[in-house]
């Protein structure tokens, strides 16, 4: 098969049936009039060559495969290339247009796309691409991305984390709403155009402005160029740009596509021989149940694309298959399997035996790993949705927050007297005669925090997810309806920094802000400046600290899993 099919193949489907067409009815007019040879002339200024072939990719490489040559004015196919050759030719750009008439005979829209996107994940093997990425990243950090075959046999998780950490922090940025290009003044969305000014556009967004009511566009590109000009999105743009990064680097990468409206990176393990889940927008590195666990998405059908195969590993995102299956009402399960297996097929017809032989074994390996594999469910390893602006995630039932407001029982208000205590090590909070499980279960609001269990140090902690930057916690009391306001508050809130860490406490309330000190022990802080308060809030920042271990740097709540003390107290003296 010529190598210029891929690359015909990588054009949108409308594209990718245009350029097969045009060059069907180059082989057919050869063919069928072999003794005239101005069929065999194409001149590079005309209209076949300008507009219909050379704009696309793949298309003018095909016209050399098979033997034209540039005489300086045109493109010229020699008397020696037979039509038997020239048949065969045909056969090959045929095959293509079979190959979407075999998986579109019920018209199915979803087995449309998916073989739509199985066209498009081809633009990732562009070695002109590829290299463009590179040249983003120094000659040191694509040598130590590139080298994974060490004897660690988490290093290249490691690498992982690393690249998806400088491609957040330094290199891709996330797009929530623009700015009018003429006024700056803020826009509102007003719907989608399909009309395509660019090939490389698989529509605009349209936002008007709210000052002088001028509408500004936003491209959604696809797999291009353009991603590592403007380097800005959403998640199809950060995963469509990631995942071309680590097929860049030699990473074996496939794009994987949730319906209900994600996209994401898995990357081939070499060390531990898996598909390892990657998340560029989120930083986050083999949590497959992050969606279902932590967004709280009803999840229907996650398919995964690359080069060489597609596969649906949408068992791989939910521990609920019972309930994802209900939902899976686009076609049915057994013309899913066809379409994903002769697409997978189709893309192997260049691959050796042997690795078709290598790619099966990996797959069925795959199959039994997801349906049969232990999966973390734990849900501290989860949290809501950090990438996009929080009107936007909360509209989209994607921020975890869970908004817990404590206030005094009966008997705290006859006492004027409100405790409350949490033990980390027991991850419980008591409060009177009631007991609440799980440190979330008594906050407010919280963002990239977790507890983290210190097995060999036998030590346990609140602190930042892995690699985050920064997270936050905050807890609220309300005794508005007791009729009481507070006198004093009596604090324990112990501290642990390492390094630069940094932890920032603050009390606010009462229209004031207070800013606590740093304690790093049991010991308590009485605050007198909040008096004729019925609101408080507690907040809680970490950040700083240095190296691959920043996000341990700064912790709250540190004890000993075997300690009887509560590194968290507050009392409140009400009057």
């Amino acid at each position: 098969m010529l190598q210029s099919l891929n690359d015909i193949k990588s054009n949108s489907i409308d594209i990718c049936f245009r350029i097969v067409n045009v060059l069907l009815q180059l082989l057919n007019d050869i063919i069928n009039h072999p003794n005239q040879p101005k069929f065999r002339r194409l001149y590079l200024e005309g209209d076949v060559i300008q507009n219909n072939l050379l704009p696309f990719a793949g298309a003018m490489e095909f016209l050399f495969e098979i033997g034209f040559i540039d005489d300086g004015i045109s493109l010229v196919l020699p008397e020696c290339v037979n039509l038997s050759t020239l048949n065969n030719f045909k056969q090959q750009l045929t095959n293509i247009i079979s190959e979407h008439q075999k998986l579109n005979l019920n018209e199915n829209n979803f087995l449309k796309e998916i073989s739509s996107t199985s066209l498009a994940v081809l633009k990732f093997e562009d070695k002109i691409l590829q290299s463009k990425a590179l040249q983003n990243l120094s000659p040191e950090d694509i040598e130590l991305f590139s080298n994974i075959n060490k004897n660690d046999s988490f290093y290249h998780n490691k690498m992982m984390l690393k690249l998806m950490t400088w491609f957040k922090e330094s290199f891709f940025k996330w797009f929530d709403t623009p700015v009018c290009q003429f006024c700056c003044s803020t826009t509102k969305f007003k719907g989608i155009s399909h009309d395509k000014i660019d090939e490389n556009v698989k529509y605009l967004e349209m936002y008007e402005c709210g000052n002088c009511c001028t509408i500004t566009e936003f491209k959604r590109y696809g797999i291009c160029e353009q991603l590592l000009t403007t380097r800005q999105g959403r998640c199809g743009e950060w995963a469509n740009c990631f995942t071309l990064f680590c097929r860049a680097l030699g990473w074996e990468a496939r794009l994987v596509v949730d319906k209900t409206d994600h996209v994401w990176t898995e990357v081939w393990s070499v060390q531990q021989k898996r598909w390892i889940h990657c998340d560029p927008c989120e930083i986050a590195l083999d949590k497959p149940l992050l969606y279902e666990k932590g967004w709280g998405k009803k999840l229907s059908y996650v398919i995964a694309y690359s080069n060489e195969e597609v596969q649906d590993v949408t068992w791989r995102y939910t521990v609920n298959n019972f309930n994802v299956l209900k939902r899976r009402t686009l076609c049915s399960e057994n013309d899913l399997l066809n379409t994903i297996l002769s697409l997978s097929r189709h893309r192997q017809n260049n691959v050796s035996l042997s690795r078709c032989k290598y790619i099966a074994e990996r797959r069925l390996k795959e199959c039994i790993e997801i349906l049969f594999g232990a999966k973390c469910t734990d849900a501290d390893n989860y949290g809501g949705r950090t990438s996009g602006a929080l009107t936007w995630r909360l509209a989209r039932g994607e921020m975890q927050i869970e908004k817990f407001v404590w206030t005094p029982s009966e008997t705290e208000i006859a006492n004027k007297r409100f405790e409350l205590k949490y033990s980390t090590a027991i991850d419980k909070y008591i409060h009177g005669n009631s007991i609440h499980k799980g440190w979330k279960s008594g906050v407010y609001s919280y963002s990239s925090l977790f507890r983290k269990e210190e097995l060999d140090w036998k030590n346990v902690y609140l602190c930042r997810e892995e690699y985050c930057k920064k997270s936050t916690i905050e807890w609220r009391f309300d005794f508005s309806s007791s009729g009481l306001v507070i006198q004093d508050i009596k604090l324990i809130y112990t501290t642990a920094l390492f390094n630069t860490g940094q932890v920032e406490w603050k009390l606010i309330g009462n229209n004031l802000t207070v800013n606590l000190p740093t304690i790093e022990n049991i010991k308590e802080v009485i605050v007198d400046k909040m008096e004729g308060a019925d609101f408080i809030t507690l907040n809680a920042t970490l950040s700083g600290g240095s190296g691959d271990s920043a996000w341990q740097h700064s912790q709250i709540f540190r004890q000993s899993i075997t300690d009887q003390d509560y590194p968290f107290q507050i009392v409140f003296i009400l009057k």
